[in-house]
């Protein structure tokens, strides 16, 4: 477990925001310049490390500062009075006259003075930890180093995980891999392949995605258990099936050898791979940083796309059920989901089972419905679920209860007993309703009360439109001043229609 919390100042830009890592495998997902790496090299500066323990190649040192990633020219402002708390579970912490619990979530804090270093790195829990940047995607063949000593690199000797590498890599690009195995010179290794037709090639004629995953997961299996592993955009150079492939066998080697990741990506694909508690997307507004966590993957691509996608349908009766649920859902969830009109309660339920169906054949392909009835169908409800199953046709018990199920999970009522206009024109409490109509329309509490009678007085679902008409107002807009009105008068409903 591991929580970030930034306390005081702002690092890039990231300021007042708490980040959670409860989940072994988490990708961050978000538009470029929403501080993914930011949080990336944050979490790698929670924890230390022996001298001896392992380090990347070329690393001086196995552990990361501060120093490794918030680099600044003289042309760049200076870091200013920064404090960032991390929550750690650890099993050995340091006895002190404060806490006598070795084992247990503790929180440790880090902090930078203005012009000053940062303070105790040595105090920090310690933990192995490798960050890998979007360097790693870069092919032999475009590295000068690698190119300058190509004739040098000699065959080394295996570590006993070459095999294991090989397999895995094979699974995710569904390639049979014959042999791997490194050749080294100095403190730099080339992978050396060959595939069931005997072909045998290096890292310099390694396609990019091929290269990364056996780097991947020869360092992955170099590091001691329990190790953190941070990759930068981790989706680069694969194919879809292959980045889905790649979080099964990551999740695989998370369970058996207790590794935490975390990531950052832009591709629907990895977001989809993993449970909702595997997610999270940072959002920048302004200067103001949005941390959503367990995140749907439809919404994730719609607001990296720009374009929001709809999560969910909800199905109502008529126009006024939808006026209603817009109006009080808020900007996030109305940008979410389409509200949907049907016409009557047996139609509503003829269009839920021809979806059931659909759902049954392609679930994946399926956007999740709800339907929320006028209050006056809450008696009825089991008939209308008997309508549903009787719809559905040829079911056996196993199959009815299964659908009886979905069905009771997806049906809910507006408030009231009555159809829902009459339970907004006739409210417990008219407190709301004077307030806004003295301020929207300058009405006094009288005008008010005839108004309400004489939509009453207009019948069933003419409510609205009589209030438009006294008003001589868009029945929309009416209809909005109402609908607010009453949920303020019982601000319980609206919460319980939210939920």
């Amino acid at each position: 477990m591991l929580t970030i919390k930034v306390l005081r100042g702002q690092i890039r830009g990231l300021k007042g925001v708490t980040i959670d890592f409860h989940y072994p495998i988490k990708a961050i997902a978000g538009r470029n310049g929403s501080c993914k790496t930011t949080v990336l090299a944050l979490s790698a500066c929670a924890f230390h490390n022996k001298s001896n323990s392992f380090k990347l190649p070329g690393r001086k040192h196995p552990y990361y500062t501060f120093s490794d990633f918030f680099i600044q020219t003289k042309e760049e402002s200076k870091l200013g009075d920064i404090a960032i708390d991390y929550q750690i579970l650890h099993n050995n912490w340091r006895i002190t006259k404060h806490n006598a619990n070795k084992a247990g979530s503790r929180w440790q804090l880090r902090r930078k003075k203005a012009g000053s270093r940062w303070n105790k790195y040595d105090s920090r829990v310690p933990r192995t930890v490798v960050f890998l940047g979007v360097e790693r995607i870069v092919p032999h063949a475009e590295r000068s180093v690698s190119k300058s000593y190509k004739g040098r690199f000699q065959p080394a000797t295996d570590h006993g995980w070459e095999d294991s590498v090989r397999v895995t890599v094979g699974k995710i690009l569904g390639t049979n891999y014959t042999s791997f195995s490194y050749s080294r010179y100095a403190r730099y290794r080339l992978p050396i392949v060959a595939k069931n037709d005997l072909k045998v090639y290096s890292g310099f004629n390694m396609g990019t995605g091929e290269h990364s995953l056996f780097e991947l997961f020869s360092i992955i299996h170099e590091c001691p258990d329990g190790s953190l592993i941070l990759i930068d955009e981790i989706e680069l150079g694969l194919h879809e099936k292959a980045q889905e492939k790649l979080i099964e066998e990551l999740n695989k080697i998370c369970e058996k050898r207790k590794f935490q990741i975390i990531c950052t990506t832009h591709s629907s694909r990895i977001i989809e791979s993993l449970p909702p508690e595997g997610r999270i997307f940072v959002e920048r507004i302004c200067d103001q940083t949005t941390i959503i966590p367990e995140i749907s993957p439809a919404y994730a691509t719609g607001k990296l796309s720009g374009r929001l996608n709809v999560e969910l349908d909800i199905v109502v009766e008529d126009e006024a059920a939808q006026l209603i649920v817009e109006t009080v859902l808020d900007n996030e969830l109305r940008s979410r989901t389409k509200v949907l009109p049907i016409g009557s309660a047996t139609a509503v339920m003829r269009y839920l089972s021809a979806k059931y169906k659909e759902y049954t054949y392609k679930q994946d392909g399926t956007i999740e419905l709800c339907v929320i009835f006028d209050g006056d169908q809450a008696p009825k409800k089991s008939e209308h679920i008997r309508q549903f199953l009787n719809s559905l046709e040829k079911l056996n018990d196993t199959e009815k209860e299964k659908a009886k199920d979905w069905v009771e999970k997806r049906l809910t009522f507006l408030p009231g007993n009555d159809w829902t206009e009459l339970w907004i024109i006739k409210p417990n409490n008219k407190e709301a309703f004077y307030e806004r109509f003295q301020r929207e329309f300058q009405m006094s509490n009288a005008a008010v009360d005839e108004m309400l009678d004489s939509a009453f007085r207009a019948g069933k679902h003419n409510e609205f439109h009589e209030v438009a008409k006294i008003l001589i107002l868009d029945y929309k807009v009416v209809a909005s001043h109402l609908i607010k009105s009453a949920f303020e008068s019982e601000p319980e409903e609206s919460k319980k229609l939210l939920t």
